[in-house]
């Protein structure tokens, strides 16, 4: 009982974070997730992608990240997917990541894609993420999604406003 009126007062200052402020870093540079750390080590900018014969042209411009997770549990696999990551520029516009086009990626250079991942405890996984942005984007910044795990009670959900620059 006396560890439950702990938590929820704990629950309720990790729910209602006012503190809208985002912490920029590099790519290169880990997000840290409870027990596991995310990763950008490379993005590719490109207008179109080619297979042999076969082109893909971008409404905007493709960015290909290079999307990296590490898996520092002693015990628990780590569940994800392609919609892990998204993209948001300086006026306020999110990009999700399209499958289509890491699928015709992965034709070309071979990368391993899976629709679903499961890191088990103490490895990592590198897969890539495709976006599609107009031209007139200007600093995208890549960004994670997740639930709140334990491990994020103490940083109220930092993860969630960690912005990996891509410019």
């Amino acid at each position: 009982m006396k560890y439950a009126l702990f938590l929820i007062p704990l629950l309720f200052l990790t729910s209602c974070n006012s503190n809208k402020t985002f912490d920029i870093i590099g790519v290169g540079e880990r997000i840290h997730h409870d027990d596991f750390e995310y990763s950008v080590s490379n993005y590719m900018v490109t207008r179109f992608l080619k297979n042999g014969t076969d082109t893909l042209k971008a409404k905007g411009m493709f960015y290909l990240v290079t999307f990296k997770v590490e898996n520092r549990a002693m015990r628990v696999g780590h569940n994800w997917d392609n919609n892990i990551g998204y993209i948001v520029d300086g006026s306020g516009g999110k990009y999700e990541n399209l499958p289509q086009v890491q699928k015709f990626f992965e034709k070309s250079h071979p990368f391993g894609y899976n629709e679903k991942y499961n890191t088990p405890a103490g490895t990592s996984d590198s897969t890539y993420l495709a976006f599609d942005l107009p031209f007139t984007v200007t600093k995208p910044y890549f960004m994670v999604k997740g639930e709140t795990l334990m491990g994020d009670m103490f940083d109220r959900g930092k993860f969630r406003r960690m912005m990996i620059r891509l410019f």
